[in-house]
């Protein structure tokens, strides 16, 4: 896989797949969009106009289940010891394919696992509510709380690979306190800065003990 198509298959997977699995579940409540996702022959005569709908609305959805996924599951995924490193930054530049390496193959991972577990969750409880769907029942719901358990710990995995190798191929600093700068699209917001080097610190002077003035010297022998 080339280095273009393995990016757009990380897009693909992260975000287009998990909001087409909004839109299809939307489909039950909203019947409009049904005629976005028939084929082109099926269209009677409108043209390339639905098909591209469906995929910007998948797109769209698919990056507000990110943002969600950032401040719900990563969250999460922090409370329960996956801490973010702080990158050193200066060694990036020499090392940026491996660091897009690990991007596509953990961290979009990540993205996919999170953001599929919020959109079969939401569309799951919006069916689950109206009755749209009459097939489900008791047994849909363990279902789907099975499969809400394997995405969670899948995520949990691939954001921690993805942490742990990334932070040894450019070099951490330290462990940064949880909550300061989560990452929301796999690059950091404001950690990873190199700190400002130390400026030396002049030594401290000795105090100077205080010297007697000399007592002059007699020239003659007292009498």
């Amino acid at each position: 896989m080339s280095d273009t198509s393995g990016k757009q298959f990380g897009i693909l997977i992260a975000y287009i797949l998990p909001g087409f699995i909004v839109l299809i579940g939307l489909t039950p409540v909203f019947p409009l969009i049904s005629q976005w996702l028939k084929p082109i022959d099926a269209q009677g005569g409108l043209g390339l106009g639905p098909p591209l709908y469906a995929i910007l609305g998948a797109t769209a959805l698919g990056l507000i289940l990110s943002c969600f996924r950032w401040l719900l599951i990563d969250r999460i995924h922090g409370w329960m010891g996956v801490r973010r490193p702080v990158w050193n930054d200066r060694h990036l530049e020499g090392r940026l394919g491996g660091f897009d390496y690990l991007v596509l193959n953990h961290f979009r991972y990540h993205e996919f696992c999170g953001n599929t577990l919020l959109a079969t969750l939401s569309v799951y409880i919006l069916n689950r509510a109206s009755h749209s769907l009459h097939f489900l029942n008791p047994g849909t719901d363990v279902a789907m709380a099975i499969l809400a358990i394997v995405l969670f710990a899948a995520s949990r995995d691939a954001l921690k690979n993805y942490y742990s190798r990334s932070g040894r191929l450019v070099g951490e600093f330290t462990d940064t306190p949880f909550g300061d700068s989560l990452m929301f699209n796999g690059n950091d917001h404001g950690g990873g800065k190199n700190p400002a080097p130390s400026q030396p610190q002049p030594e401290p002077k000795s105090p100077t003990s205080a010297t007697a003035p000399a007592e002059p010297k007699s020239t003659g022998s007292q009498k």
